[in-house]
């Protein structure tokens, strides 16, 4: 598609969409200039329910206001890298950041991974998240809160990459406790882990 009609596509969106997310698959070329532009440049890679088609791409949806204010914040600075979502960012002003926010947080939470279970698998990462605490900073259901992101039902191709991240220490954070929370864990483990949180189930 041209791309006069891309962005014209995306512009469309935005006005039947309040607001919609935060992850761009890339900006019109002239860049975005007011808030319905920026928005329309985002739903592309999130879709409008928060809940993406490409497994490396996060669900959103019902993502803690502060956490995903963080994000936008850590992607408008450069302290966290990817092309589209800086360029998206870079001129984002705080109004911008808080509505988007407010909004992204209002969207349904992702249901888990579909499919029939692993138990055996489920049961290892289950003991593993147990053992390492993750619900005392991300709640017992895995749902988040304040600047901790919500983990239940999140893709597990990009859970498996951050908890990757985390470990390298090339993700950036609010505080250093997830650097220490993945310390020592194997590829098996980490693959466990990120298994069991996008299929955990109450």
């Amino acid at each position: 598609m041209p791309s006069s009609r891309r962005c014209r596509a995306r512009r469309g969106l935005a006005a039947s969409a309040p607001l919609v997310l935060w992850v761009a698959a890339g900006p019109c070329p002239s860049g975005a200039q007011t808030l319905q532009d920026k928005i329309a440049a985002c739903a592309a890679c999130h879709g409008e329910a928060g809940q993406p088609q490409d497994a490396n791409v996060p669900s959103i949806g019902g993502q803690p206001k502060l956490f995903v204010m963080y994000q936008l914040f850590f992607y408008r600075e450069g302290r966290r890298t990817n092309p589209e979502m800086n360029t998206i960012a870079k001129d984002m002003n705080d109004t911008e950041l808080t509505a988007i926010s407010e909004y992204v947080a209002g969207l349904p939470a992702p249901p888990p991974a579909s499919g029939a279970i692993d138990e055996t698998r489920y049961r290892r990462g289950a003991a593993l998240a147990d053992k390492r605490i993750c619900g005392a900073c991300h709640n017992a259901d895995y749902s988040g809160r304040e600047q901790m992101p919500r983990l239940a039902g999140q893709g597990e191709a990009y859970l498996l990459k951050s908890l990757k991240q985390y470990e390298a220490g090339t993700r950036v954070g609010t505080q250093a406790a997830m650097a220490e929370a993945v310390r020592g864990l194997s590829d098996g483990e980490f693959a466990d882990l990120a298994y069991y949180l996008a299929h955990f189930r109450r």
